[in-house]
């Protein structure tokens, strides 16, 4: 029944990650996918570029590659229209791992700023419309003139395939929609890692930043990314992924 199911998995028309993880299926990013060398800098498509194997951050391609013309137009990398999961999926829900806890490791770096010099603010959970705590009860919303991160934990971006292409989302489609949303959440980003328990940064502002594997994406820094990507040997694409290939290298030599 398994075998079944997993090769309904394959044809449209194709469940969310949510639906397949449901079905306590193993989805996961693609080898395609794994090869995106993502800074958590710079505009899209120029910001991305594509590791040769999912190891080898020191040989990169362009995810874009610009027409010397100047007409705005150009050419896509090859894994650009790749399933972006295996199996493919129909949506993913992007979200950022340093969220997860960092209305937390803010009530712990605010625990005991009761006194004046610390400015702490306060409204009742009532004020919230929150109804499952005391409507009366405190809540500290601002201490240190730096507000509580409300609901942050829970952000996140649905990503479907473009109008008009697969109905699968591809690479393409993901990073597309992705990258400028991480880069609009990137101040937050950078303040929950400078309260993060495990691993805390006291200077962030200039340091580089790349964004791991999702779809809950660990920001990482550059350094230590490049040191568990730096080299290793080519991972095997699958047949269906290598077929996609072979059609788009098929339409650019027409």
């Amino acid at each position: 029944m398994a075998t079944s199911q997993s090769g309904q998995w394959e044809e449209p028309p194709y469940l969310s990650f949510k639906e397949l993880r449901g079905e306590d299926a193993v989805v996961r990013f693609s080898p395609a996918a794994r090869r995106l060398f993502w800074p958590l800098d710079g505009v899209f498509p120029t910001a991305i570029s594509v590791m040769k194997t999912p190891r080898s951050a020191d040989n990169l391609e362009p995810f874009f590659q610009p027409d010397t013309g100047g007409s705005g137009s150009g050419t896509w990398h090859e894994i650009s229209q790749l399933p972006l999961t295996e199996p493919k999926v129909s949506s993913v829900e992007a979200s950022v791992f340093d969220f997860g806890d960092w209305e937390y490791n803010w009530l712990v770096y605010h625990e005991g700023h009761d006194g004046a010099e610390f400015g702490p603010e306060y409204v009742t959970y009532g004020d919230l419309s929150d109804e499952e705590e005391d409507s009366d009860k405190e809540f500290l919303v601002r201490c240190c003139g730096d507000d509580r991160p409300l609901r942050k934990r829970g952000i996140k971006l649905v990503v479907t395939p473009s109008a008009g292409s697969n109905s699968f989302v591809t690479v393409q489609d993901y990073v597309s929609a992705v990258h400028p949303w991480l880069m609009s959440l990137r101040e937050d980003i950078l303040k929950a890692k400078m309260l993060s328990i495990y691993e805390p940064y006291s200077v962030v502002a200039s340091t580089e930043w790349m964004v791991d594997e999702g779809p809950e994406h660990m920001i990482m820094e550059k350094k230590r990314w490049i040191q568990e990507h730096g080299g290793g040997p080519p991972q095997v694409l699958s047949a269906s992924a290598l077929a996609i290939i072979d059609r788009i290298r098929a339409s650019r030599n027409r």
